[in-house]
């Protein structure tokens, strides 16, 4: 009778004879609103476990008024200075005593009427708050200062206080969000004195935020930690609170001097001051310099090559390129935060290299590339997820980025190659760099070896009928619904497409002749190889400058000049494709903007033309504080980190996007629609998205292609699929024999 309760509606019901409050429902949006937080920051409690799961109305999720209290709960205690490890583990210890009551009391209570029940859930709440402020008025810290009188002891300008705030580094408290804890004046005044030093702010805000983002962790990893302690003496909550209390100081001192060991000896490491302070990094890295006196084509030394892991990336139309062989060291960094910890590897890497040869040398690059999603992308998250097929990502992992034994750099001076080792502790550093000095003398005495690749191809017909065809369109059909229907506003959905006997050396030349524009790569582990020639770039870092694209809206071509015009014009005027590329560009900007980075956008985008399509693009770029040699916590990785996955490549809201995705894409997508490319030490680099894309497994000479479209309101499944197969030729041209 009484059925599932309206949404967003509280209504009055029959229960016993007497009436009640039906319990209010909520979609995510509207749960949300009421408790004044962001859609994202709901999912992102529920995946923390902070929320039990929603009810489901077929694809809705429904909430109800007691997940607004516990969003609510969580937020005034966030304020009040606990981390959301501590207040997760103190409603594990909630429910444990509850069962525990319960299993007391539950033989008195069998044949007691059942409206107890309302009476037991309020005493649970009871509980779960007592247990709250017992622990918050132990730990937390007096919020007794407003804003002015922050700024007044810290002798520090209000507006620091804001950016303080803004970074997420200080978070206010009080009714209004106006009041801040008195430790608060300590961390100014350390910020202060940074500055005065000549750190920038934007240099000490990006290293705070850093910080934060795995200082939760941490975090989580001493809670359990603790608990696992307390549970092997009987779990009990008083006990818990008593261990914390005797533990977090001597484990906080703890952690405090190793960061302070750490810094002391990365800073003396990296000025050169101190060799021992290498040994106790655990062994450093050489790489010697050497410019060739002959260049060396790329694709000549890649396909010569047999070393295990082994990359290529060209930029033909400004005539540079890079080639890694082998590996000295491996970052490969798992889970969400993989970016960021790719980022705080290359800086701890960089403090550990030491540089040998002319002072104008490149300096040393990781090469390498990120999976589209986390280990999460693989999780069941629908009853009807179709089977997964193919391809085999094995050997690319979630995050790969290679510093070579090798690399051979070619730009406008030349052909240079890099040689790195690794000294171990208490290596004999002096012979390491003899070895490298011969290995370079080896390579400079052999001769240039010519490619001998037919470089001809010709324009195949476009084909619609392949075995993927009407499970693709029935997925489209599928993500239209879905859009309809509310769940998001667009979402990129990709296919794959097999063939055989492909010549990867041959493809490579191929598409270097062929889309000058376009970054040609190949990233190879043993006999595996994923290669492709992309056209969207995520994000370049140049000293100060960062340059990205947005890239969205597509259009084939035609065989003359007049018709490629016309098609490009079609395309302009398209307020579908117009809209569809709108979203991409906001969302960009939105994304640097959250890193401090803004800068000046076109309003009007641009015509990509490449040898198969055409796309809408609008170039964006901003620029960062660097100190006088370069050194800055912001590098390419980091940039990456917030701009990955676009709109472009994933849909609108995102993360929306990407859970629909991930419940219904017949395929692993791997590095696929992921940032692939090079990062030098200095944070320098260039990143694209993986698109024009193969899969190759050498031995049998198979190749998976990937190919999407992006789906919106008025899409048509048909048309969408004639999209993917016009961006299957980029590739099927170079590879037909």
């Amino acid at each position: 009778m009484m059925g599932v309760p309206t949404i967003g509606v509280k209504a009055r019901v029959l229960v016993r004879g007497r009436y009640a409050d039906r319990v209010t429902t909520y979609r995510v949006e509207e749960l949300a609103d009421a408790a004044g937080v962001a859609v994202d920051t709901v999912r992102y409690y529920q995946r923390r476990k902070l929320l039990r799961p929603p009810q489901r109305q077929g694809r809705v999720a429904i909430y109800d008024d007691a997940h607004l209290d516990r969003v609510r709960q969580i937020r005034a205690l966030a304020d009040r200075g606990f981390t959301l490890a501590q207040i997760k583990d103190l409603s594990g210890n909630r429910d444990r005593d509850r069962d525990q009551d319960q299993d007391r009391h539950r033989d008195r209570d069998r044949h007691a009427d059942r409206d107890r029940d309302g009476h037991d859930d309020r005493r649970d709440e009871q509980l779960v708050a007592g247990l709250l402020a017992d622990l918050a008025a132990q730990d937390a810290p007096d919020s007794d200062l407003d804003k002015a009188e922050l700024a007044r002891r810290a002798e520090v300008p209000e507006f620091i206080v804001d950016i303080v705030v803004g970074a997420g580094l200080l978070v206010p408290s009080g009714p209004d969000g106006d009041r801040f804890p008195a430790d608060a004046i300590d961390m100014l005044v350390a910020a202060r004195t940074l500055v005065s030093e000549g750190v920038t702010l934007e240099e000490l805000t990006a290293l705070a935020m850093r910080h934060a983002t795995h200082v939760e962790d941490v975090i989580d990893d001493a809670i359990e930690l603790f608990k696992r302690h307390s549970d092997r003496r009987g779990g009990r909550r008083e006990d818990l609170i008593g261990l914390m209390h005797r533990l977090v100081p001597v484990a906080s001192d703890l952690v405090g001097r190793h960061f302070e060991r750490t810094l002391r000896a990365r800073a003396l490491a990296r000025m050169g001051d101190d060799p021992a302070a290498i040994a106790a990094l655990g062994g450093g890295l050489l790489v010697l310099a050497r410019r060739l006196e002959q260049r060396r084509d790329p694709i000549s030394i890649y396909a010569a090559a047999r070393d295990h892991h082994r990359a290529l990336w060209i930029r033909p139309d400004r005539g540079t390129s890079l080639v890694g062989l082998g590996a000295v060291e491996i970052v490969a960094p798992v889970g969400d935060g993989r970016f960021s910890a790719a980022s705080a590897a290359r800086s701890a890497l960089a403090a550990r290299v030491q540089r040998t040869g002319p002072a104008d040398a490149p300096a040393p690059v990781l090469l390498g590339g990120f999976a589209f999603g986390s280990s999460g992308w693989n999780e069941t998250t629908a009853n009807d997820r179709p089977t997964r097929r193919g391809p085999d990502w094995a050997g690319f992992p979630e995050a790969s980025l290679i510093l070579p034994e090798l690399t051979f750099v070619d730009r406008a001076d030349g052909t240079w190659v890099l040689a790195a080792a690794r000294v171990e502790a208490g290596g004999d550093e002096r012979s390491t760099l003899d070895g490298l000095d011969r290995r370079l003398d080896a390579i400079a005495a052999q001769p240039p070896t010519p490619l001998g690749v037919d470089l001809g191809f010709e324009h195949g017909e476009v084909r619609l009928d392949d075995s993927t065809s009407a499970d693709y369109e029935a997925l489209v059909g599928d993500a239209v619904a879905a859009i309809v229907a509310g769940e998001f506003g667009k979402v990129v959905v990709a296919r794959t497409h097999e063939v055989t006997d492909v010549d990867s050396v041959a493809v490579l030349a191929r598409l270097r002749d062929r889309y000058p524009g376009c970054a040609v790569f190949s990233f190879a582990v043993g006999d595996r190889e994923f290669l492709g020639a992309s056209p969207e770039e995520l994000v370049t870092l140049d000293g100060r400058t960062v340059r990205t694209a947005a890239l969205a809206g597509t259009t084939g071509v035609g065989w003359d000049p007049t018709t490629d015009e016309g098609l490009a014009a079609e395309m302009l005027a398209s307020p579908k494709i117009r809209a569809e590329h709108a979203f991409v560009v906001d969302d960009i900007t939105n994304r640097l903007a959250a890193l401090g980075l803004v800068g000046e956008t076109p309003a009007e985008p641009e015509v990509l033309r490449l040898a198969r399509l055409q796309h809408l693009r609008t170039p964006i770029t901003a620029r960062i504080e660097r100190r006088a040699g370069g050194v800055s916590d912001m590098d390419v990785l980091r940039v990456a980190g917030v701009l990955h996955p676009t709109p472009a490549v994933a849909g609108t809201p995102t993360e929306a996007a990407v859970a629909w995705l991930r419940s219904r894409e017949a395929f692993e997508r791997g590095w696929y629609a992921a940032p692939v490319g090079w990062c030098d030490l200095d944070g320098n680099g260039e990143l694209r998205v993986a698109l024009r894309c193969a899969l190759i497994d050498s031995p049998t000479g198979t190749a998976t292609l990937f190919s999407g479209a992006g789906i919106v309101a008025d899409s048509v499944p048909a048309d969408e699929l004639a999209e993917t197969s016009v961006k299957f030729r980029a590739l099927l041209d170079v590879m037909d024999r």
